[in-house]
């Protein structure tokens, strides 16, 4: 065998031993197909039901428990499997909890149930809105459903101010701010204040649509989209209320403020909005009291029916600190406050009709105690804590920074127009309204 025979069978062998088995290519996986999926759909679904289960509450449907835990159920069955719950979800379910045995220490339990029924609403709709919107995009839908929501009570509002104005100089009254509660009248069973209340709580998602677009550097979008809010502010000066409209100056300077603290804005730009903000209040006041004569003498002295509404509430809250009393631990029930404020009530005073304790504060300390109380203030605390988190960290975008910067301005500007006066629980609508805030607050971070 020659050399050259003896290289080739070295190099057969060398090239055999050294080849390796190749792997076998991974599956490729199926992709779904393009256009919308039934996934969308659902998603779309859950966005929208809040803002219509808002609407129907409005109108304080019979059924609203029917659909509220068909809502429940949809949500437990979509999305519990991949979203963890959060302490505030926890304090939520210990709140709900808690009216076990709160109806059975009331000390008349039929007067508790519409609570009841008002919480369990406003649980549905905060989980809704908590684990369904999962971009920036969807939560500025959200935003701008409710804010429209609000328009169309602002001029609801407005056109019927208008009518009820000139109804009175026909008849020869030009004090408009005497008869303040007359110029705004709800359909049943609302009544002024507690609609106000509702109105102030869409003014937040119409400010996170123009905070959205702003920071977006959409700027023709963003003065378009100040033309939801101002109707809202314009409507809510009718209300010739000062609690409203210091809690309207409030949402505004607190997210300016926010806006600052957390560096979604810089501190130039935070003034420049600052007055730009109570400029535009400014000059919707004027144009509410060009419009609507004698409007603004409600807010620049004092009037017999504010002095007398404020004498009232002392009287109240005095008379207020003996039902506390009653049952401090466990409070004397939800709707009962009332009738034992009635009940204490002397009969020759002419102030203090205790129709509510005008407090919301005062409200949960003697209808559900110190202990009920307590976990709604956890449940305030821990929102607060999540939103904090949230605003801090670096990932949160610029956009979802401006709208949570919003909304965290309307949870403070609603507990401080419940300071004196206690609406919030009255309806399904506002405490839902109130729910979804507080689900924007701790919802995680969205993609």
């Amino acid at each position: 065998m020659t050399y050259t025979g003896v290289t080739d069978i070295a190099r057969t062998l060398r090239d055999s031993s050294s080849r390796k088995t190749k792997p076998l290519p991974l599956p490729t996986s199926l992709q779904p197909p393009s256009g919308l999926t039934i996934r969308d759909v659902v998603r779309l679904a859950l966005v929208v039901l809040p803002a219509t289960m808002a609407a129907l509450a409005y109108f304080d449907t019979r059924n609203s428990l029917l659909w509220a835990g068909a809502a429940i159920l949809t949500v437990a069955v979509l999305l519990a499997a991949r979203v963890r719950l959060i302490l505030p979800d926890w304090a939520i379910v210990l709140a709900l909890a808690y009216e076990i045995p709160s109806l059975a220490n009331a000390r008349y339990a039929a007067n508790g149930l519409p609570f009841a029924k008002v919480l369990c609403v406003a649980a549905v709709s905060y989980f809704l809105v908590r684990l369904s919107p999962r971009t920036t995009l969807q939560i500025a839908t959200v935003s701008l459903l409710t804010g429209a929501g609000g328009v169309a009570l602002a001029w609801f509002a407005l056109a019927q101010a208008g009518e009820h104005i000139v109804a009175l100089q026909t008849i020869g009254f030009s004090d408009v701010v005497a008869f303040r509660w007359r110029l705004v009248v709800p359909p049943p069973p609302w009544v002024a204040g507690e609609w106000f209340t509702l109105l102030l709580l869409t003014l937040p998602f119409a400010f996170a649509v123009v905070a959205f677009c702003w920071l977006r550097r959409r700027r023709s979008l963003s003065l378009i989209a100040l033309a939801v809010p101002i109707p809202i502010i314009a409507a809510l000066l009718l209300s010739c209320s000062r609690a409203v409209f210091w809690a309207v100056v409030v949402l505004l300077v607190t997210a300016v403020g926010l806006a600052a603290l957390y560096r979604v804005i810089s501190v130039r730009a935070a003034l420049a909005s600052a007055a730009g903000a109570l400029c535009m209040l400014g000059l919707v006041l004027f144009v509410d009291n060009a419009v609507y004569l004698g409007i603004a003498r409600a807010y620049t002295g004092s009037q017999t029916s504010q002095v007398r509404s404020t004498e009232g509430r002392l009287a109240i809250w005095k008379r207020s600190v003996e039902v506390f009393r009653l049952s401090p631990v466990w409070g004397v029930g939800s709707g009962n406050a009332p009738l034992f404020l009635t009940g204490s009530a002397d009969p020759e005073e002419t102030t203090g009709f205790a129709s509510r304790t005008f407090s919301l504060p005062i409200q949960l300390l003697t209808e559900k105690g110190i202990i009920g109380t307590g976990i709604y203030m956890a449940l305030l605390v821990l929102a607060g804590r999540a939103a904090h988190r949230k605003l801090r960290s670096s990932k949160t975008t610029l956009e979802y920074k401006g709208m949570l910067c919003c909304v965290a301005a309307g949870v403070i500007a609603v507990l401080f127009r419940e300071l004196t006066y206690s609406s919030l629980f009255e309806h399904a609508a506002t405490a839902m309204l109130f729910a979804m805030c507080l689900a924007l607050l701790v919802n995680e971070e969205p993609a």
